[in-house]
């Protein structure tokens, strides 16, 4: 198992990243990255365990399974099974850095007879990684630029 991660600190509440997150609509005006539900009539709040999503990373699609949708964390299984699976999580902590603030973090636990291309110093690791902080950037503008 490999296991990656990208931070960012957003100056806004938890609650405020956590809503503009969840507003997968509106992913098109400031994201490359799409999240719909497979049942179209299922709201991204109201998404639980088992639910399943339809995910465009743009260089990558895939269905993942959700785990857990929190106040703290949505969570999400995919699998390309045996070759590849991973746990992506993605949090909203309130920030020990930023006062009033919030330490957004995407983290995935890696799996599988390939998860190894995900090590450190790995090309296929640090393209991840740099769309990770890419969408993390671009979380941070939005939730910033809507709390104005």
């Amino acid at each position: 198992m490999v296991t990656i991660s990208a931070e960012v600190e957003i100056q806004a509440s938890p609650e405020t990243v956590r809503s503009v997150f969840m507003n997968f609509s509106h992913y098109k005006e400031w994201s490359k990255w799409t999240f719909t539900p497979q049942v179209p009539e299922v709201k991204p709040d109201d998404l639980k365990s088992g639910d399943k999503l339809q995910v465009d990373l743009s260089f990558m699609k895939f269905q993942p399974v959700v785990l857990d949708n929190s106040a703290e964390r949505f969570q999400w299984d995919g699998k390309l099974e045996p070759i590849f699976s991973g746990k992506h999580e993605f949090t909203f902590a309130p920030s020990t850095k930023t006062p009033g603030g919030t330490t957004f973090t995407q983290t995935e636990e890696f799996r599988g007879l390939l998860s190894f291309l995900m090590r450190p110093g790995w090309s296929f690791a640090n393209s991840t990684l740099e769309n990770w902080q890419a969408f993390n950037k671009d979380l941070k503008e939005e939730v910033e630029k809507s709390s104005k």
